[in-house]
């Protein structure tokens, strides 16, 4: 998505490949680039929604550039194709352990989650935030990080409220409006 107030100049994206530390997959046929500190559980998220049926694109270490209709595209470096790091698992091939299926080459960036322990987020109104990468705002949820939560059905679930958030859909203002009426009918 493109900053409205930057310069055509400044929003052409990155001219040589930009590489930023996270997990890029493909969720319901949207880029997902998952960011957040080292060892906070990305890559294990990646696999579990691999193992969803979900598609890996770069562990790790994400290349972006921007393509040529305006999107910023990811892909893994060479170094790394195919391949995830599960700490106690070591280096694993997704191809020869999902098959061909659960890979994708490149993927256009739709939408970043940040993966962050002990944060306040809003509970209710306006979540969604901001990722800039190489002179793009990219919509991006922040996601707490605590034990039992399940990180690859909150993904998924942030997904589906993105792409609803696009159609104009948004459950908050309908609680807002719900609520506002309820106040009224009393007063």
């Amino acid at each position: 998505m493109l900053d409205p107030t930057k310069s055509e100049s400044e929003t052409k994206g990155p001219s040589a490949p930009l590489q930023v530390h996270g997990v890029l997959v493909r969720v319901f046929r949207t880029g997902v680039l998952i960011v957040g500190e080292s060892g906070i559980g990305k890559s294990e998220c990646a696999l579990d929604l691999v193992s969803k049926g979900h598609k890996l694109v770069a562990d790790d270490v994400v290349a972006i550039t921007s393509g040529s209709n305006g999107l910023l595209l990811g892909t893994a470096p060479a170094l790394t194709t195919e391949l995830l790091e599960i700490r106690g698992l070591g280096v694993i091939n997704v191809r020869t352990l999902f098959g061909d299926l659960a890979l994708n080459k490149e993927s256009a960036i739709d939408l970043c989650v940040e993966l962050r322990r002990k944060v306040e987020v809003e509970r209710i109104g306006d979540v969604m935030d901001v990722y800039e990468l190489g002179g793009y705002r990219v919509p991006k949820f922040v996601l707490p990080v605590s034990p039992g939560r399940n990180l690859s059905t909150l993904i998924e679930t942030a997904v589906r409220l993105f792409r609803q958030l696009e159609n104009g859909v948004n459950a908050s203002d309908m609680l807002t409006q719900r609520h506002d009426a309820i106040l009224n009918s009393v007063t």
